[in-house]
């Protein structure tokens, strides 16, 4: 667990750090399909935290870290290697990167990623997001692992998708009041609560189950799901209507909704949305008019 964030969470509620981490195991208890980053994560959205740090720094990578965001320059590359694992060949590559708080070697297994860094000079920067570190088991070395969910650009100004192309993308603080507009992002987290609208369509007002003047004769009842969209630089709320958030969940058949809910939260999940936002007081809320799952450059 990522110390900063329980840090925070106890700050912000004048309590002692043990007092947080009493609540993580209770809640571990209560949803024990969920990992304690998770139930940290949640804990960080329910106190208004966006459980993501932009800046981490090469010296800080010293321990277990679920999100990683970092920009460094490239010190060491090491040519990728076939391996052979669990029967399969694999190619991976290692290479070292460093700022000025110190070196953190980074590992990949994934493909492009491989042929991208196999293309980058010494001494160039990259950025990184939704990196994990963890210790390599065989010199117990924290090493930073770069998958398939990260996303990573060169010198801050590499756009390699034909899509991205044709697309005009914004930010978050760059979108204005009833504009509807591109945006990539990760959604940090999906509330399993109140999923449903459920709707008088004679006289459009919302019920719980039955209209007080038409009864149950013409309820129609429409999939909401909410969330956190974040595009590297803000956060903001998002909620997916009905079609949109069926093609955010893709459930199937056999599929759980809460289940599947819990499996994209708190993964960072990149997406790509044109959505509507909507501004209230200092606080952004999106409709999201379209969704695909992606796997971007920034």
């Amino acid at each position: 667990m990522e110390d900063w964030i329980i840090d925070k969470i106890a700050e912000k509620n004048n309590v002692p750090k043990e007092d947080i981490l009493k609540e993580i195991k209770k809640r571990l208890e209560r949803f024990p399909s969920l990992t304690e980053d998770a139930i940290l994560r949640m804990l960080a959205t329910e106190n208004g935290i966006t459980p993501i740090k932009r800046d981490y720094k090469a010296g800080e990578i010293n321990q277990k870290i679920a999100h990683v965001n970092i920009s460094a320059k490239i010190k060491k590359k090491f040519p990728p290697r076939t391996v052979t694992v669990k029967g399969r060949e694999a190619r991976v590559m290692n290479f070292v990167i460093e700022d000025e708080t110190g070196e953190l070697p980074v590992v990949t297994w994934n493909e492009n990623y491989i042929d991208k860094i196999s293309n980058v000079k010494d001494g160039e920067h990259i950025s990184i997001v939704n990196a994990y570190a963890k210790e390599n088991s065989f010199n117990n070395i924290v090493e930073l692992n770069i998958g398939s969910g990260a996303a990573i650009s060169v010198n801050s100004n590499s756009v390699t998708k034909t899509e991205s192309k044709q697309k005009e993308y914004k930010k978050i603080n760059q979108v204005n009041d009833g504009e509807t507009a591109y945006i990539k992002g990760f959604i940090t987290r999906l509330f399993a609560d109140d999923i449903y609208l459920v709707r008088c369509n004679i006289c459009k007002k919302k019920v719980t189950d039955v209209c007080d003047i038409h009864g149950d004769k013409a309820i129609s009842k429409t999939l909401k799901i909410r969330g956190i969209l974040d595009d590297g630089i803000k956060s903001a709320s998002i909620t997916f209507f009905d079609k949109q958030a069926d093609e955010l969940l893709k459930l199937s058949e056999k599929e759980d909704l809460n289940e599947k809910l819990n499996q994209i939260s708190f993964g960072l999940f990149q997406i790509d949305v044109s959505a509507r936002m909507n501004k209230f007081n200092d606080s952004y809320a999106f409709t999201a008019k379209t969704v695909s799952a992606t796997s971007y450059d920034l």
